[in-house]
C-alpha cells in the first residue's frame, strides 16, 4: 500500500537515477520535491531543468537555463526522462550551429520582453489602445514565426525519434493546456 508521499518519493528517486544515467553533472533535490538537473552540453554550456513533483497533481518540468520555459505537465517518470533526452539531443545539435549564439540572444531578448510587459501592466495604468497595439504587434511576430516554420526545412526526420519538439505550422498559435 502506498500513499502520495511515497509515490512522489519513488518518482523523484527514479527520475534522479535516470538523469544520472543520462549524464547529469549535478542533481539537487530538496524536501519539497523540487529537483534540479544540470547537463553539460559543452565545457562552458549547461542545460538545467527543474522538476516540481506535486502530490497527486502530476509533475511539472521547466527548463531553467539557458532560458526559463515551462515544458509541460507529466504523469510518468519515463515521459519526463524521454522528453529531457530529446531536448538534450536537440540542444547538442543546435550548439554546433553557427547560429546558436544568435538564438540564445533572441531568447534573452524574449525573456526581457516578458519581464518588461509584466512590469508595465502590473505597475501602470495602461490604456486599452496600448493593449490593442501590443496585441497587433504580437500577431505580426506569430505570423513571421509561422511563415518561417513553413519555409525552413526540418533539421531531422521525426522518424529518427527526435520527438515532437520541432515547430510544425499546426502547432503555432496553440495554447498550452
Amino acid at each position: 500500500m502506498s500513499n502520495e508521499y511515497t509515490t512522489n518519493k519513488v518518482s523523484s528517486d527514479m527520475i534522479n537515477m535516470m538523469a544520472k544515467q543520462m549524464g547529469a553533472v549535478h542533481i539537487k533535490s530538496d524536501p519539497a520535491y523540487i529537483n534540479i538537473y544540470a547537463f553539460e552540453i559543452a565545457p562552458e554550456f549547461r542545460i538545467k531543468y527543474m522538476l516540481d513533483l506535486r502530490r497527486g497533481k502530476g509533475m511539472y518540468l521547466h527548463r531553467v537555463s539557458p532560458y526559463p520555459i515551462m515544458l509541460g505537465k507529466f504523469y510518468g517518470e519515463t515521459d519526463i526522462v524521454d522528453y529531457m533526452k530529446r531536448d538534450l539531443q536537440k540542444f547538442r545539435r543546435a550548439y554546433e550551429s553557427d547560429k546558436f549564439s544568435s538564438f540564445l540572444d533572441l531568447t534573452e531578448d524574449l525573456t526581457q520582453f516578458n519581464r518588461q510587459i509584466e512590469q508595465l501592466f502590473l505597475n501602470r495604468n495602461v490604456p486599452e489602445a496600448a493593449f490593442r497595439e501590443l496585441a497587433e504587434e504580437m500577431k505580426n511576430v506569430h505570423a513571421t514565426i509561422k511563415q518561417m516554420a513553413e519555409e525552413c526545412p526540418m533539421l531531422y526526420d521525426t522518424h529518427r525519434n527526435m520527438g515532437e519538439l520541432a515547430i510544425n505550422s499546426s502547432d503555432l498559435g496553440r495554447e498550452e493546456e
